[in-house]
Parts: C-alpha cells; structure tokens; sequence
C-alpha cells in the first residue's frame, strides 16, 4: 500500500513523463481529516457524560485531575468489579500524569487492583532492553508499570502480540486491496460494510463514552509536541534501520515533488486522480486502522481486563463452581494472563479496582464489549 505522499505521473508540454508528489502536510492533513470522519469518537454532549461521572456510586472513585474526561469509570457486569480505563495520548506528559495521579489515588484509598497496560510481552521486553527508550522516553505506561512494582500490585501486559498484529495486518491490507479492485464482484461493497461495522463496535458513539473534550483537552494538546518527537524517536530508538529508511523515503519524496512542480503546472485532472488516489488510500487505511489495530486487538485488551476483575469479584458474583474449585481463595483466578517480568501474580482480593492505562482510540471500544457482551 502507498503512503498519502503517493506519486502522480503526469506529461509536460515537451511530453517527458514526470513525477509529482504532494506535499507532506498536505498528505497527512487528508489522512488526518479522514480518519476523524471514519472513526468519529466524538460526542455532542460531553458534560452530560462528566456529570453521569460524578453521580457513579463510592464503589467507583473519582479522581480530582483536571484531565477527568479521558477516564471511564464503570462497572464490569459479570463480577461486579470497578473498573477504570485511563486514556491517554502515548508519551504525553499530561497523559503520564493523569496515569500517576489516579494509580496513586486509588492505591492511597486502598482500591487498587490490577493494573493492565497495552503492551504484550515481546514489544515490553524490547521496551526494557533498551535504557534510553526506558528513562529518557518515559510513557504512561512505563509509568503505570512502576507504580505497579513500587505497591506490589499485579501489572498485566494485556495486549495482543506485535507479531500476531503484524500478520493481521498483513492480511488486512491484502483484503482491502482485493475489495477495492473488484468493484463488480461485490468488493467495494465489503470493504465500506466491513468500515461501517468495524467503527460502530471499535469507535461507539453516545455519552456513556469519552466525547469532544477528551481527544482536545486544552492539557493534553498543549503537551501534544511532546509525544510527536518522543513516539516516532521510540521507534528510532527501538529499530534504526527502519526508521532512517523511512525517513529517507520521505525526504527523497520532498526533493522529488519540489523539483517535478518547479518544472510544470498541474492540469485539473491531475489534481483529481490525485484526489480519487487519495481518498481509496484512506479507504484501505481506515480499514485496517478501525479493524486490525482497534477492533481486534480491542477484544483482546477486554479480555486481559475482565480476567483480572475475576480476581476481584464480589461474593454475590461468583457461581458455585467457581466457589467449589477456588475453596481456598488463595489463587490466581484470571485464565491466560501474562504478567510484567518481576510483577506479583493476581489473587482474590476484595474493594479493589482494576485499572487499565490505554491510548485514548481503545477506551469506548473496550468499554463497549465490557459492559454490552455477555461473557
């Protein structure tokens, strides 16, 4: 798949083939304004959800940051555990300190349980390997992570691993592709269906979920320079080759545009092809961001968490073979979970709160299958 900087080819006055590149804001400002239509994660009626907030019950505590509108707090149904998701933008120091303040606040009442991160084992095992990447670039989770240790709480790392992403992914983007170029056989037809039914279960709307002011806190975006060095100067970090060659391909593709539009003007067909380009490039873009990187790995994040709220589920909750077979109540009762390198194991405990620290995209989706699916 292209990037938005894919190339045009065009014929001058003399009839020599040409090749013009938009420019790079102009490429990411169509990703950009794209995506937000696709995925939309916005409610209208964002104090309505703040103050639905604030009228939980004490099961459910509040912090008292002023960044409260990236947290949903809730109950998971089948156990009856608190749950509170942190959102936050990778990297930011304001999402770094919402993640501080409210571990710390719960652990300070008492109330924390486990705390679930979005990392899997393979990514967090890099993450620790390289000291620059675990000092210098601090994240929220690494953060969490810490914390965790520091109170001895459980620390999952409940996301789906990288390299079963990779190969979703993968055949994803092949899907798509298929879909877009077999309009007769039904494939357009696919690909907009399998769009529309990815956002509704990864991206809901209403206000039981994180609206407007969550993704445009006046914090969180005066902050935002902070994470566009540090995310892509991780993965610099992290995998240089990588990164230089991308890099370079994008600097190359600059020179290229500067010297192709110097030369010659843009006919109005040009400038539509490029836009028709564009917006099937998004299409395929969409696709594999609201299916394989939210939707799918979403269920596997819901799942880390509800297996820890097991742990911590009220004696009404339990059935009575979970009764039968955890007599003793000293194990742990979450199936499947990989815990952080030096974190304790889960136990049954009572009055605790699950909390996961997650990027702003995952929470509604996450919420959704927590409280809508029947486990």
């Amino acid at each position: 798949i292209s990037s938005p900087l894919a190339s045009i080819t065009k014929r001058n006055n003399h009839g020599k083939t040409i090749m013009c590149r938009p420019s790079t804001f102009l490429g990411l400002a169509i990703q950009v304004s794209s995506l937000l239509s696709f995925c939309h994660p916005f409610s209208t009626n964002h104090n309505a959800r703040i103050r639905q907030q604030h009228a939980l019950s004490s099961t459910t505590p509040t912090t008292t940051t002023s960044l409260q509108s990236q947290i949903l707090d809730f109950v998971e149904p089948t156990t009856g555990v608190p749950v509170k998701l942190v959102g936050a933008m990778h990297y930011n120091p304001a999402s770094i300190k919402l993640a501080e303040d409210t571990i710390n606040a719960l652990a300070e009442e008492g109330r924390l349980g486990s705390i679930i991160i979005e990392s899997c084992d393979i990514r967090w095992n890099a993450t620790m390997e390289n000291e620059m990447v675990k000092d210098a670039l601090l994240s929220e989770m690494k953060a969490a992570h810490d914390l965790g240790m520091q109170y001895e709480r459980p620390v999952v790392l409940g996301d789906q691993r990288i390299n079963i992403t990779v190969d979703q992914l993968k055949f994803g983007a092949k899907e798509a592709v298929l879909d877009l170029v077999q309009p007769w056989n039904g494939g357009w037809g696919r690909l907009v269906d399998s769009i529309s039914s990815a956002r509704k279960v990864a991206v809901p709307l209403g206000e039981e979920f994180l609206g407007l002011g969550s993704f445009f806190d006046p914090k969180l975006l005066a902050s935002a320079p902070v994470s566009f060095i540090k995310y892509p100067l991780s993965y610099f970090v992290k995998s240089p080759v990588f990164a230089v060659a991308v890099f370079a391909l994008i600097i190359l593709g600059d020179v290229d545009s500067s010297n192709a539009l110097s030369t010659d003007t843009v006919s109005t067909t040009d400038l539509v092809e490029s836009l028709l380009f564009s917006i099937l490039e998004t299409a395929i873009f969409a696709r594999i961001f609201l299916k394989e990187l939210l939707a799918e790995r979403n269920v596997v994040l819901a799942d880390s968490i509800l297996e820890q709220c097991r742990n911590y589920e009220t004696e009404s909750n339990s059935g009575w073979l979970d009764k039968l077979f955890q007599a003793d109540g000293a194990g742990d009762k979450s199936t499947g979970a990989v815990y952080a390198p030096g974190s304790v194991v889960g136990k049954p405990e009572d009055g605790k709160t699950v909390v996961a620290v997650l990027g702003l995209a995952h929470c509604n989706g996450i919420k959704k299958l927590l409280t809508e699916t029947q486990n």
